[in-house]
């Protein structure tokens, strides 16, 4: 398994490194507060704590224990969130996908089902991970429901693992995706990216052209 920064190429989306020139479109996606409520961290709506978000996203790249990157809109080449590898294990053959955020008006419209995929297809196919894990905020039913979507076991709670910004003390919930299960979930990950395709097409009357599947021709480079 190796790691180096990569573009990740989507239909709705893609995949860049995350560097300090993606702090205006992000400043402009994390105006709305509620999409930090259970992130560890903090309001990332002024420039000072994005700035130290990035910087500290490529201090950890830097050391070789994660791999963040912006999420781009390609519809508007805008950046409209985050997420990253992290806990990158080489010698394990595992890692986390987390960090994740965007701004309130693509959440449910189809971009976290293409990030996550557009991720775990490069975490198993590329760096020939064993194992995918996530963690959320027990609390946090909306991202629990996605993962479990996604096709993740939930495998336990960490009980007061964590202090949050506002000192409350968190539970987290802990899932998992194995290479052994890639294949099931990939399918099943396609065959939604299909649908939400044709789905939106419906929806504009100048295209009847059913979409694909996949989707789009999903690449790396």
């Amino acid at each position: 398994m190796t790691l180096q920064p990569v573009i990740l190429e989507g239909r709705l989306i893609r995949l860049e490194p995350l560097t300090a020139n993606h702090i205006p479109d992000l400043l402009y996606a994390a105006r709305d507060e509620r999409i930090w409520h259970y992130m560890f961290y903090g309001n990332l709506a002024e420039r000072e704590p994005m700035e130290a978000f990035i910087n500290n996203a490529i201090r950890l790249r830097d050391l070789g224990t994660d791999l963040p990157f912006a999420v781009i809109h390609n519809a508007t080449d805008k950046a409209i969130g985050s997420t990253r590898f992290r806990d990158i294990c080489l010698k394990h053959m595992k890692l986390e996908i987390g960090g994740t955020w965007y701004a309130s008006e693509y959440q449910r419209s189809g971009v976290n089902l293409e990030c996550k995929y557009l991720l775990m297809r490069h975490a198993f196919e590329t760096f020939g991970t064993l194992r995918v894990q996530f963690k959320t905020d027990i609390r946090n039913v909306r991202s629990r429901q996605s993962l479990e979507k996604l096709g993740a076991v939930q495998e336990g709670v960490l009980r007061r693992s964590a202090i949050m910004p506002d000192g409350l003390v968190r539970d987290t919930a802990v899932y998992s995706i194995l290479d052994t299960e890639w294949g099931m979930v990939k399918q099943g990950l396609e065959m939604r990216m299909w649908r939400y395709a044709n789905r939106s097409a419906a929806q504009k009357p100048a295209d009847k052209t059913p979409a694909t599947f996949p989707p789009v021709p999903y690449a790396t480079k």
